[in-house]
């Protein structure tokens, strides 16, 4: 196994602030959450391996790690760390920017599961590329600061209830598996961190759903009668919300995940039937 803090020493590292890094360097949380990623002869994408800690005890049990990393410097380091696998194949790129169709094709169309420690400044757009995608994930072990993770685990009616909330849970049995402090990591971080699991439900994935739901939720305060006139007449709302079970009143930030499945049912059948 790599010995993160010698790594880090001999490397002569400095993380780069502008892309978040902070290393994962808790003996214990990397063997947790190798665990958890990969129970044996997965295939993992793990999103910003940094130095390989982690990819190291995947590529252990794993049939292939697909490990894509944004810094060139780490890159580079992680050829050296990493060379006594020949199951990881390091990718340099913007996951943000990366297609779909190019993790697909890195798995050769098979199902994976996700391992991520994600930055802070990305970890909502990098998990609803994840989330919000007809890729074929089994499960996902996502990193990311405890007020981020807060978003995925809220129920309806609370502060930080969101579309992130509802699509996740659309589609995962979302829960919190793992509290990390600062000194789980170098450098340490400002704020505790969170490890969360997702277990895919085997709800198919519907585009409708996601864009009735963003929709929904466009303009917070106002109503869904108000915010869905954006994607439908304006007079068909009213049957629209009866036909979902809904009081013409309700707000997006009151509607659990089944309530926005209804919802999204109800204005597909208007539009095929238009």
């Amino acid at each position: 196994m790599i010995d993160s803090k010698k790594v880090i020493k001999e490397a002569g590292l400095d993380p780069n602030k502008a892309l978040g890094q902070n290393f994962l360097i808790d003996e214990s949380a990397l063997s947790g959450i190798c665990e958890l990623a990969c129970p044996g002869g997965q295939n993992v994408l793990e999103i910003g391996p940094g130095i390989g800690a982690l990819t190291d005890r995947l590529a252990e049990s794993a049939k292939l790690v697909l490990a894509v990393e944004i810094d060139g410097n780490m890159v580079e380091l992680l050829s050296k760390t990493l060379a006594a696998h020949n199951n990881v194949r390091i990718v340099h790129s913007d996951f943000l920017r990366m297609k779909n169709s190019a993790i697909l094709d890195g798995f050769g169309g098979a199902a994976f599961t996700v391992a991520a420690n994600l930055p802070y400044y990305i970890t909502s757009e990098a998990a609803m590329k994840l989330i919000d995608s007809d890729l074929p994930i089994n499960r996902m072990v996502l990193m990311m600061q405890k007020e981020a993770a807060e978003h995925f685990i809220a129920a309806p009616r609370a502060k930080c209830y969101t579309p992130v909330s509802v699509i996740s849970q659309r589609y995962y049995t979302v829960s919190q598996c793992m509290k990390l402090s600062p000194a789980s990591y170098y450098p340490e971080p400002a704020v505790d961190s969170a490890v969360l699991l997702f277990e895919r439900n085997g709800c198919a994935y519907d585009r409708d759903f996601s864009r009735v739901v963003k929709t929904a939720f466009s303009m917070r305060r106002k109503t869904l009668r108000n915010n869905l006139s954006k994607i439908v007449p304006k007079d068909t709302v009213p049957a629209i919300l009866e036909g979902a079970l809904l009081s013409p009143s309700a707000r997006a930030e009151e509607l659990s995940p089944e309530d926005f499945s209804r919802l999204a049912e109800c204005v597909k059948r208007l539009s095929s039937a238009e």
